[in-house]
């Protein structure tokens, strides 16, 4: 079979009612589980999954402006008002599509004043994104 190269990511994000996926650069879900491992009698062993931790890696265009629309301004106030509260977070890539919330972080300020301003972040995911 034919490898596929995977281009064309989109990566939304819901906050207050509102879609943004312009600034998102990079996005990538990971699911971790968490095993616990067993011996038996008769010296066989098995694992048992405990627990598993899914996050959300992203590298964002941060665009702080004098508005409070802009999507740095959005995050900011999803964590300081809100911050064990999960936003809405749709992962689409080729025709797949991962359906999740996640936990908001806050969002740098400031940075170099000739270059733009970039976050590496990775959001903690409620549970296991669902695919649809």
């Amino acid at each position: 079979m034919a490898t596929v190269v995977n281009t064309g990511q989109t990566l939304t994000l819901t906050i207050n009612a509102i879609a943004r996926s312009e600034q998102i650069t990079s996005a990538r879900i990971e699911v971790a589980p968490s095993r616990n491992r067993y011996k038996l009698i008769g010296n066989t062993e098995t694992q048992v999954v405990v627990d598993t931790v899914a996050t959300l890696a992203c590298d964002i265009l941060l665009d702080w402006s004098s508005g409070t629309s802009d999507f740095a301004d959005a995050l900011w106030t999803a964590y300081t008002t809100a911050p064990n509260t999960p936003i809405a977070a749709v992962l689409a890539t080729n025709g797949q599509t991962f359906s999740t919330s996640i936990y908001p972080e806050c969002p740098p300020a400031g940075g170099p004043s000739n270059d733009l301003h970039t976050w590496s972040v990775t959001f903690q995911c409620t549970g296991v994104p669902t695919k649809s």
